[in-house]
This record gives C-alpha cells, structure tokens and sequence, in this order.
C-alpha cells in the first residue's frame, strides 16, 4: 500500500533485520522466478509441448511477464530493502510502479483469456474455430492493450505511482484522499480484479460442470462399466457424442491445471486487494502490516512456473524428449524368431470401436 510520503520522509518505518528479512526474501523469489520462469520459456519455445498452440503462446505471455518483472523490480527492490530505504530516484519508482503493475496486469488478463478459452473447449465447441494460431495475435493484443488501458492513467495525472509504506518498493497511490486518487483505486479494484475473478468463475464452473454431465451421460457411464467388466456396451452412440464426450474429458487435466494457476494467483493477490480497500475506504495501517500481502502478491511470479511444471504431464514429456535427443542413441539387437507355420500369431483384443475412438 502506498502513502503520499517520499522515501526520505518515511525514517525506519522497520528494523534493520525486517529490511534485510525482506531484501532476502526478494533476491531469493527473483532468482528462483528467473530460473523457473526463464526454463518454462525455454521448453515452450524449443520443445514440443504438445497443448493447443493458442495455450501454449498465453502460457508463455505468463511466463515472460513473471519473468520480466523478476528481472527488472526486484533487484531495485532487493537493493533498496537491504539499505533500508529507496535508493533511487522517485523517477525510478514510478517507472518502476507502471511496470509492475503492467505485468501483473497483463498476467491477470491472460488468467481471464485461459478461462474463456477452456469454457470455449467444453461449453462452446462451435467457436473452436476460434483457438488457432493466428488468432493469437489478437488475443495478446487485448491483454496488452487492456493492461496498459488501466496503467497508464496515473502517467497522465488520474491518480499517481508512489512508494509502499515501507519505503522500498512502489506502488498505486491506495492511500491516496483526493477525488482523483478514490476514483482510479475503485475503478481499477473492479475492473483488473473483481471482473476477472467474475469470469474465471463462471467459466470453470460452467466447465466443471460439463465435466460432470460428460461423466454421468449414457457414454460415460457405459464406459467406465466396459473398464470394469471388460465388456463391449451394449447401446451403441452416435458420433457426435462421442465426439463432444472426446472433446470434454480430454481436457480435464489441461484444465484442472489452468484452474490451480488460478487460484494460487487468487491466493497470492487477495491479501494485497483487501488490504488496499481497507486503506481506501478506512484508513492507513502500520507500515509492518504491508509487508505479507505485498511480499504474498510478488510470489505469483514463482507460483505460476511450479504449478505448470508439476501438472502438466505434456510439459514433463516434452522435458524428457528434450533431453533424450541429447543421449547417445543405442541401436537394438535383433533376435531372429522362428515360428511353426501352423502356430497362430498373437493378435489384439477386439475392442468396440465407439470406446476406442473414445480413448484417443
């Protein structure tokens, strides 16, 4: 949270320890962020995660935002924390306010255009057409557009970039009284936050709940009985259902990963909005109290790298392809194989071939 003082007019608002606690605690995320971040970029670019290409180019736009923001914020803030106030110019913060905010922006936008996309595979199949590579284009042109849409404003005199209550970092000016000041913050809350959370809501859940009606359907059902009893159905189903129950199931995982990226993003920044209310709408705090939230909201920038790597089973693939490129391919031995002529050859089970396409 921010307050109208400058750098120099906020003496020791914490310890030495607490601003060495805190400088610490950035140049680890901004190592740690680099690294992940940088590596995700790396195997999205050169490998072959096997994803929808227009999920592959949001996720990247994520981890390009979280690693810029490492690689630009936080040595300006480690730095300062480290010496106990903000070292730079007031220049220097509020560029540094714009890009940060920016960035984050631009992550929370991308989070929106994910869910609409998922919501666009399970729900809206007929505006798949939609999801293809050259549209991509314009999808980022939004998320930038409308970023800098809401960031810029305060460049231009609607509101203003200032320093944390700490004193060594920057930020919207929340604790700012005039009209200009109450009218951005309020705006901005709802608009780069709350809207978003709107639609990611509603559509996972409309997504989730197709998951749950693909499940329960006839289809469904049937199958997971042929898994159990290792018997052919009996109801035979048009191709257009299978086709949708196809569409719907093979995605889940996809999903299920895109709706953790979310929520630990909700996680990370809401301690950082309900703050900034209660600075709006009620009154400062002590200086101490702004550190978790605003420590809490710059960890999204590590967050997001860990849980794609750990959950997406087709970014672990393309990890160890990449990799197994690079070893020493060992030719196989062939052993020849004599067969009677009148031993019969092993052949597949036969399988119902409405399941079979279902599985593909």
């Amino acid at each position: 949270m921010a307050t109208n003082t400058s750098s120099e007019d906020v003496i020791n608002p914490l310890s030495d320890t607490e601003y060495l606690g805190i400088g610490i605690y950035l140049i680890f995320l901004g190592i740690s962020s680099v690294c992940c971040n940088g590596f995700v970029i790396f195997v999205l670019l050169k490998g072959e995660v096997k994803h929808n290409v227009m999920h592959n180019i949001l996720l990247l736009n994520m981890a390009i935002t979280d690693f810029l923001i490492s690689v630009v914020a936080y040595p300006l803030s480690a730095s300062s924390s480290i010496q106990g106030r903000w070292i730079f110019s007031e220049e220097t913060c509020t560029f540094y306010g714009f890009w940060v905010f920016t960035l984050a922006m631009a992550n929370m936008n991308t989070l929106a255009v994910i869910a609409i996309c998922r919501y666009i595979v399970a729900v809206k199949q007929e505006y798949n057409y939609l999801l293809v590579k050259k549209n991509a284009k314009y999808f980022l042109l939004v998320i930038w557009i409308y970023s800098i849409l809401w960031t810029g404003p305060p460049l231009l005199g609607w509101s203003s970039y200032t320093f944390e209550a700490y004193g060594t970092s920057c930020t919207i000016n929340w604790a700012g009284r005039s009209i200009l000041d109450k009218t951005y913050n309020v705006t901005i809350t709802f608009t780069c936050y709350i809207s978003h959370v709107i639609i990611c809501c509603y559509s996972y859940f409309h997504v989730i709940k197709r998951y749950t009606w693909a499940s329960n359907s006839d289809f469904g059902v049937a199958l997971r009985s042929t898994d159990v009893n290792r018997q052919e159905p009996e109801e035979t189903f048009n191709l257009e259902t299978v086709v949708s129950y196809h569409k719907v199931t093979t995605s889940r995982k996809v999903t299920m990963m895109c709706i953790t990226m979310l929520s630990s993003y909700i996680l990370a920044w809401t301690p950082y909005t309900l703050l900034s209310l209660w600075v709006m709408f009620i009154g400062d705090v002590q200086p101490w109290l702004h550190v978790f939230p605003t420590l809490m909201a710059k960890s999204s920038t590590l967050s997001n790298a860990i849980v794609y790597g750990i959950l997406s089973s087709k970014f672990r693939e393309s990890i160890k392809r990449m990799f197994n490129r690079k070893r020493p391919q060992v030719v196989p031995t062939h052993a020849t194989i004599q067969r009677s002529p009148a031993e019969p050859m092993a052949t597949s089970s036969r399988v119902h071939p409405t399941v079979t396409q279902a599985r593909e």
